[in-house]
């Protein structure tokens, strides 16, 4: 499933608002917990991801098809799109630390979940991961895209996504109930309504 694009960040209760993490989107399969991996265009990266193969440990059930971002962290534990680039091209080279942000679960024990809602979904996969240093559930807010935004342009972050709590999952299609959101704002000084916001959301 692919997002659609839209112009600006909006408010909307029925809507869950995440970063737009500095990666690249990924299918992790999860079986016997041992994890593979799949990018665009059908790749396997596995080979310049091997410190995440033991990824499928991280998850209390097996037979899982999870959506989520590869990044490469440096060494103060921030994405780097230079680092996963060179990752991808030279597999062989082991700069940075890779992680794994898990956004959606789409098959769980072997059963597909695509029928269901996003939140249900959501909900199902922060009952099966518990984070680690190489694993985490994305953060996020319901309704409050502009908060958002703000919290991630003081970040340094250019996107958020958005996604309708009601939708079913369909793969293969982009679909206008996934939004990929611009952030426009400059970065600002944080306010106490950001730290407080950025205290709900471990980002």
């Amino acid at each position: 499933m692919m997002p659609v694009a839209l112009d600006a960040p909006f408010d909307d209760p029925d809507w869950f608002f995440e970063p737009w993490w500095p990666g690249t989107s990924a299918l992790a399969w999860v079986t016997d917990f041992q994890a593979r991996f799949q990018i665009e265009h059908l790749a396997d990266p596995s080979a310049a991801f091997p410190e995440l193969a033991e990824m499928g440990a991280d998850f209390a059930h097996d037979q899982l098809i999870v959506e989520g971002t590869l990044l490469v962290l440096d060494d103060e534990g921030r994405p780097d799109a230079e680092l996963l680039r060179r990752r991808l091209a030279e597999p062989g080279t082991r700069v940075g630390t890779p992680a794994f942000v898990a956004s959606d679960l789409l098959y769980d024990l072997g059963a597909s979940l695509l029928s269901l809602p996003f939140e249900e979904r959501r909900t199902r996969l922060g009952g099966v991961l518990t984070d680690t240093e190489r694993t985490v559930v994305s953060r996020g807010l319901r309704g409050e895209g502009s908060t958002l935004a703000e919290a991630v342009a003081s970040m340094g972050l250019a996107e958020i996504s958005a996604r309708l709590l009601a939708a079913r999952y369909r793969p293969g299609v982009r679909d206008d109930n996934w939004l990929r959101l611009p952030v426009f704002e400059a970065p600002i000084a944080p306010t106490r309504p950001l730290l407080a916001l950025l205290q709900r959301l471990p980002l």
